[in-house]
């Protein structure tokens, strides 16, 4: 009976390892997520920034244009740089530079914490200890990313959208619906749809 209880120790650990990447897996989606919709307005507004100046210094010192000319071509760019303006007002008061960078920072985080949970799952260590202690190691680790997430607390409509993703990657069961998601088209389902 002793032994019935360590290998069911041992298969809970495992089982553990599984849940936890899978878990991980999906948060680092999210913030990859995040971090290449924030992404794509920092390169709009960096783009905007540096494209008008440029183009009107370069249309001036090109070609010997008089007044009226420059003045139609201002006028012209006046609502790009209005456009521009707004975008850097946004992205400073917003803070998008510091949420980019904490979102590529948690992306890689919660990858490597899946990869470790994945293999640590797929080669665990024969003796029950060794496996407990290595597991707590990044289980360490994996609390104090979640604690570092919360500055940044993913939506509900994300973890479900996540949970999806990761249950696709690891061709697992939704607890909720009991389907093997094989897309990222959502449903009715409250744990890997309805995002």
């Amino acid at each position: 009976m002793i032994a019935k209880n360590l290998d069911d120790d041992y298969d809970n650990l495992r089982q553990d390892c599984w849940n936890d990447a899978l878990h991980s897996f999906g948060t680092a989606y999210i913030y990859s997520k995040r971090s290449q919709k924030i992404g794509k307005f920092l390169k709009v507004n960096n783009f905007l920034g540096i494209i008008v100046p440029v183009i009107i210094g370069g249309i001036v010192t090109s070609y010997n244009i008089s007044a009226d000319v420059l003045e139609i071509i201002l006028i012209l760019a006046a609502p790009i740089s209005i456009i521009q303006l707004i975008l850097s007002v946004l992205s400073l008061t917003n803070k998008w530079d510091d949420s980019y960078s904490y979102y590529l920072e948690s992306t890689n985080d919660n990858s490597q914490l899946s990869n470790d949970y994945n293999n640590l799952g797929r080669y665990p260590p024969e003796e029950k200890n060794d496996f407990k202690g290595k597991k707590d190691i990044i289980d360490v680790k994996y609390q104090i990313r979640n604690t570092n997430d919360s500055k940044y607390p993913l939506f509900d409509k994300e973890k479900r959208e996540g949970m999806r993703y990761s249950l696709r990657n690891f061709r697992r069961s939704c607890a909720g619906c009991d389907i093997k998601p094989v897309d990222m088209k959502s449903t009715n389902c409250g744990v890997c749809g309805d995002f």
